[in-house]
């Protein structure tokens, strides 16, 4: 299975609710970070959740980066976040119709779940905005 084809099949899974059962569920895990999605600076990074708010006006796509403050700092990663967005969120989006005007990444050193503080935990943001199938950087 591609990386792209599991960023789909969670994003699917995920947009539309359905609970594929502790063992599939399981293995997809298992699966997902056992493949890292390619990223200019080399780190692991795997994909965690899909999450559509403000009735799909806004998307986000969090990423488990578990490098991150242990070898990888933010200087190191911040390409990777334009690479993820164009290589993997665009295509996804286009493939599923859907037209966000706020992309939000997220890279989290550990899975927590999402809205939760947990100061340890690293975690970097970025918000992108679509525009002709690329994802244009705006600083926040």
């Amino acid at each position: 299975m591609t990386r792209k084809t599991l960023i789909r099949t969670a994003l699917v899974v995920t947009f539309v609710g359905l609970s594929l059962g502790g063992w599939l569920a399981s293995r997809a895990d298992a699966q997902q970070q056992a493949e890292s999605i390619p990223v200019p600076s080399g780190q692991m990074v795997s994909f965690l959740q899909f999450i559509s708010e403000r009735e799909g006006a806004l998307v986000r796509f969090r990423f488990l980066t578990p490098q991150i403050g242990a070898g990888f700092e933010y200087a190191d990663v911040r390409g990777d976040f334009q690479a993820l967005c164009d290589e993997q969120v665009m295509p996804v989006l286009g493939e599923y119709g859907l037209t966000p005007t706020q992309i939000v990444l997220s890279m989290s050193a550990k899975d927590i779940p999402f809205g939760e503080d947990q100061p340890q935990v690293l975690q970097f943001f970025e918000i992108f905005r679509p525009e002709n199938d690329l994802c244009i950087w705006e600083e926040f």
